[in-house]
């Protein structure tokens, strides 16, 4: 019966910001030796920084359901890294983001290009 109990808590009370910002200093404090098994040469500073904007692309959102799950999927992506189940390759796309690229240029949708008054000549216009 207390089992139940705690299953029909409010997630959102669970999830706080101290359990997320408690996985954030998890991944931060092994960042070091996440570098060194998969020989990644990145300054720390970088690696810090898209690490950062991983956390912060969600910080809009409020339902704690979805802060939950993106949080236990964060855990488990940190265990599979330590375990070395992944290659580099993996570990690559999260410490190099495409959006934190100084070249990085994306399509814009018919909304943006309505929105920006952009001309409609070329559906490859880019911003």
């Amino acid at each position: 019966m207390a089992l139940r109990a705690l299953v029909k808590t409010d997630v959102a009370k669970a999830v706080d910001r101290n359990s997320v910002s408690q996985l954030y200093r998890s991944i931060i404090k092994e960042l070091p030796r996440v570098l060194i098994i998969y020989d990644v040469d990145m300054p720390m500073k970088t690696a810090k920084t898209a690490i950062q904007y991983h956390f912060r692309k969600h910080g809009h959102l409020k339902d704690g359901n979805v802060i939950g799950m993106l949080m236990a999927k964060g855990y488990m992506e940190l265990e599979e890294t330590l375990m070395q189940w992944k290659q580099k390759t993996h570990l690559l796309r999260v410490l190099e983001p495409l959006e934190l690229s100084a070249n990085y240029r994306r399509v814009l949708t018919q909304e943006e290009k309505l929105i920006f008054n952009v001309e409609d000549d070329s559906d490859d216009e880019q911003y």
